[in-house]
């Protein structure tokens, strides 16, 4: 099987850290491993997945915690990561997933996190900002008096951002799913007002799930980074219940897809798309401006389903339009088993490749040092970097 051990990776999308993260107990670490909310899927049905299971044995080894511990290993491996400390744990397991650079998605986590600066520290990796839109949007809007207003604020906000930013995020998927269209302009005001006036109730604090004037700033913001040639991801399938799963689909974005207003326009699929992988690999495969991003420590999938869905990706998309991610937040555990999962399923499915006769071995092997880094570099314009020594071209 192709050994990928050593290759270095880009992680194209994860998030920060929390500060506290090794004081976390048992059950209150194992609901890291879950997009549920409710405290019992968190504390009790969390540690009961394949994903977890899985993650657990790897970390338990990694941490020297032995095998004796038997039925309680979640406690043994929680008590060891408790005994190292915030620091030391997640320079342990950050350093240990060999990465050159994290891009960071500034949306979340909203608890107190580690700094860019902190982060880049402790993973010996530099780390570059992904900014994301919506909380931008609702920063501008209520003291915005027209859509237009609005507008111009968001632009002069993202002008702030060129050469800081190496990719906008939005996560309107969220809001009001990926079927994104246009407005005529009563209809972009009406919305407009009624966000300032919810933002008015709620002592200025707006969550923008308006669709008309979020689809509206949205296309600006999009045609901002056409321009710019600055990428921007979007949240796409798998995610907690505060998502309509239905609406997360991909194949909803065509109408971005076929806007000529936004030609240029370089879009990144979060997620691998999960379940849409395939719906991803076929949008990559006919649009020159998608790309695929395929992230192996969330969504939390066994190992044969996270497999189906690396061969789903490679099975239509080009390679060299697939990027990897860990999509790792809250606790380094996630960054480290990302990176690990991801060499070791994508060893094997392009060991497969090689035995079909698709790729040759060399070929195998530039396709996974491209997924693994190469790609990613090349769409967000990064320079070559040793460890913690990235900067933008």
């Amino acid at each position: 099987m192709l050994d990928l051990t050593d290759v270095p990776v880009i992680d194209n999308h994860c998030h920060s850290i929390i500060h506290g993260h090794a004081r976390l107990g048992a059950r209150d670490w194992e609901g890291c491993f879950t997009e549920a909310a409710s405290p019992q899927m968190r504390h009790r049905h969390a540690a009961a997945t394949l994903a977890f299971r899985r993650t657990l044995r790897l970390l338990a080894a990694e941490l020297g915690v032995g095998p004796d511990a038997g039925d309680d290993l979640a406690d043994a491996v929680a008590a060891a990561r408790t005994a190292l400390g915030d620091d030391e744990l997640s320079r342990r397991l950050l350093r240990a997933a060999n990465a050159t650079m994290f891009l960071l998605d500034d949306g979340y986590p909203t608890a107190p996190h580690r700094t860019d600066a902190e982060f880049a520290a402790l993973s010996g990796a530099a780390t570059a900002r992904i900014a994301r839109l919506e909380p931008i949007m609702e920063r501008v809007l209520p003291a915005a008096s027209t859509p237009d207003d609005a507008r111009d604020r968001l632009l002069a906000e993202l002008d702030g951002l060129a050469g800081r930013a190496v990719a906008l995020k939005s996560a309107i998927a969220y809001r009001t799913g990926l079927a994104i269209t246009t407005w005529d302009a009563d209809q972009v005001e009406a919305s407009c007002n009624q966000a300032r006036r919810d933002a008015a109730r709620y002592g200025g604090r707006l969550r923008l799930n308006h669709r008309p004037i979020h689809e509206h700033l949205l296309r600006a913001a999009l045609r901002w980074a056409a321009a710019h040639r600055i990428p921007v991801q979007f949240h796409t399938g798998y995610g907690d219940p505060d998502l309509d799963l239905r609406l997360a689909n991909p194949l909803h974005l065509r109408l971005l897809l076929e806007d000529p207003a936004l030609r240029g326009l370089r879009l990144v699929l979060l997620h691998g798309c999960w379940p849409y992988t395939r719906e991803g690999a076929f949008l990559a495969a006919v649009y020159e401006g998608v790309f695929l991003d395929v992230s192996y420590a969330i969504p939390f999938l066994s190992t044969a389903e996270t497999r189906a869905m690396t061969r789903a990706a490679l099975s239509a998309a080009p390679t060299t339009k697939l990027l990897y991610s860990s999509d790792g937040v809250t606790i380094p555990d996630l960054h480290w088993s990302g990176a690990h999962t991801a060499r070791r399923i994508l060893g094997a499915v392009l060991t497969e490749a090689v035995t079909d006769g698709d790729l040759t071995r060399r070929e195998a092997e530039r396709t996974a040092h491209a997924i693994l880094y190469g790609n990613a570099r090349h769409l967000y314009g990064l320079a070559e970097q040793g460890r913690g020594a990235g900067q933008r071209d």
